[in-house]
């Protein structure tokens, strides 16, 4: 008998990459509902080739799909893990971001995970406008097991913008569907984020640059929720390592790829 993994983490490279999908997957349907029908109609294909033991699954599936009840889906459980094998959902993404998955799931597992059983680092970065005008563009959290947080503003001013900035931030947003939105409604989902990450192990909230922790303080309003640690490791992050994870996935000044080459980089 197997016992549940329930409130576990994925436990090898292809577990990860199956809930990263499905994490980004669902993200597009909740902005995209019309892919809910495409879903539906790629399970009743496969009704008519799959095998019947795997019956079970795909009725789940359309449970799930009709239902909306997509936290079924994303369970770090047994269960979970089995209908994400059975899942029809990362059809529906498109091959570049099933590609980044593939990737950040490669290089999470490399870094072999949290390095204590008492604490999880997650490492947040942040884009910018200016560092004069400094206004959020976009904000990223990286976990050592596998969670993962993005969001762009739409209601920065672009006129604030530096040329740097032009030139190699912004047009590298918009690479996440349903990702962008106003700061308030992105405040809402990164404080909801926050406070579903397990109280235990000890959460530690990492960043390398004082600047990504104020502009996600201010966009929290300073209301960082109780239980997190943070760390400044910016002299933890191994130069040779940081730079090896940009040769092989690219993504360097997009907040997401930075924030997952500095869990990748932490010594």
């Amino acid at each position: 008998m197997t016992r549940p993994r329930k409130g576990g983490n994925p436990v090898n490279k292809q577990d990860l990459q199956n809930l990263l999908m499905h994490q980004e997957v669902v993200r597009m349907v909740r902005a995209d509902p019309s892919l809910e029908a495409r879903a539906l109609e790629i399970l009743e294909r496969w009704d008519t080739v799959a095998s019947i033991r795997s019956k079970p699954l795909r009725d789940e599936w359309k449970r799930i799909i009709a239902e909306r009840d997509w936290k079924m889906a994303l369970e770090e459980s047994d269960r979970g893990q089995q209908l994400r094998q059975a899942s029809p959902m990362t059809i529906l993404l498109p091959e570049q971001v099933r590609l980044d998955i593939i990737q950040s799931a490669r290089a999470m597992h490399a870094s072999k995970g949290p390095r204590s059983p008492w604490e999880t680092r997650y490492f947040v970065d942040t884009e910018f406008t200016d560092f004069i005008d400094c206004q959020l563009i976009s904000v990223a959290i990286v976990g050592e097991d596998g969670r993962e947080f993005y969001g762009e503003r739409t209601d920065f001013e672009l006129s604030a913008c530096s040329e740097f900035v032009r030139a190699a931030v912004l047009p590298q947003l918009g690479q996440f569907p349903g990702r962008s939105m106003p700061a308030a409604q992105l405040r809402d989902e990164l404080m909801a984020w926050l406070l579903a990450v397990p109280a235990k192990p000890k959460r530690i909230l990492c960043f390398d640059y004082q600047g990504d922790f104020d502009l996600v303080l201010d966009l929290l309003d300073s209301e960082i929720p109780s239980g997190w640690k943070c760390e400044h490791v910016g002299g933890q992050l191994d130069m040779e390592r940081l730079e090896t994870y940009f040769r092989e996935h690219g993504g360097r000044h997009h907040a997401l790829h930075d924030a997952r080459a500095n869990a990748f980089a932490f010594m």
